[in-house]
């Protein structure tokens, strides 16, 4: 109780959550705007690697693109040439699925982009879909910075609501068989990860399990204090956060550890690893066995 004592007496908290309320309203207004799929379009590249590099995005249970317009028009202010947004939906299919659909989606980027290798965001179970398709269908060949935003690594308490009408909602319980492969099948490879995480996260419960701490992955985990669930995936601070650490991904810059205002970098990155060519085996490999 005394973490929590402490939090009301916070006056930062109650504005995080009012924050929150408000992110909530404007969710669900937007909503309409991001229920069909955008179509893929890029510029033509500039010349200038740090932006030409494509950028997914891949939003969380029960939302859809609209999510994104912060992040997404951060990006293409900074000068990113390829931004795509990636829809779907969880209430048909599972996990194992729907990561099926987002690397058909991930390899149609790549070919009209004729990039090798991606940038993937996703946000809350966006993040467990990057995680799946890296570990187990073979993204780890294609990705070079995973960047993953108010995402249950291992699990939430949450998802104890949608058990009983959901395969994904089963999935994203803490000690599944999903949660269990995800956790023992991390390895080190040259994808770059960075976990975003909340100290005012009601969604994600523990909070702590937003923090990707497998040894093996090296990741970079960030504190953006003060913002919910869903005022996380439209925090301007978080947004000029990820680009300048995709920025960095690219070589041009310094590993970001710390940024001022409400973001603190909590983990730091290890050295930048070596980025492998692209191969054929990620299609290959999503013959994978299924797990819920």
């Amino acid at each position: 109780m005394g973490d929590i004592a402490r939090a009301l007496l916070r006056p930062t908290t109650y504005v995080g959550h009012a924050r929150e309320a408000v992110s909530l309203a404007r969710a669900v207004a937007t909503y309409p705007l991001g229920l069909f799929g955008a179509a893929l379009a890029t510029t033509e590249p500039s010349g200038d690697r740090r932006h030409d590099t494509p950028v997914v995005l891949v939003h969380g249970f029960g939302h859809n693109r609209s999510g994104w317009f912060v992040l997404d028009r951060r990006l293409r202010q900074a000068g990113f040439t390829c931004v795509q947004m990636v829809n779907y939906n969880p209430l048909r299919n599972d996990i194992a699925e729907l990561c099926d659909q987002l690397a058909d989606r991930i390899e149609l980027i790549r070919t009209i982009s004729e990039a090798p290798r991606v940038h993937v965001i996703g946000h809350s179970l966006g993040g467990i879909l990057l995680r799946w398709y890296v570990q187990e269908l073979g993204g780890d060949e294609v990705v070079d910075t995973a960047v993953t935003i108010a995402t249950p690594h291992r699990g939430t308490r949450t998802a104890v609501a949608g058990v009983m009408w959901t395969a994904v909602g089963r999935q994203l319980l803490p000690g599944s068989n999903l949660m269990r492969k995800l956790h023992q099948g991390a390895r080190a490879s040259s994808v770059r990860w960075i976990s975003y995480y909340s100290n005012l996260d009601m969604l994600v419960s523990p909070a702590s399990s937003a923090k990707l701490t497998e040894p093996a992955l090296a990741a970079t985990n960030v504190l953006v204090k003060d913002e919910g669930h869903l005022s996380l995936m439209v925090s301007p601070a978080l947004a000029s956060s990820v680009v300048a650490q995709l920025e960095a991904a690219e070589g041009e810059g310094a590993t970001i550890t710390s940024l001022a205002g409400r973001v603190a970098t909590t983990s730091p990155h290890t050295a930048a690893k070596p980025k492998a060519a692209p191969s054929d085996t990620g299609r290959a490999a999503r013959s994978a066995g299924r797990v819920s």
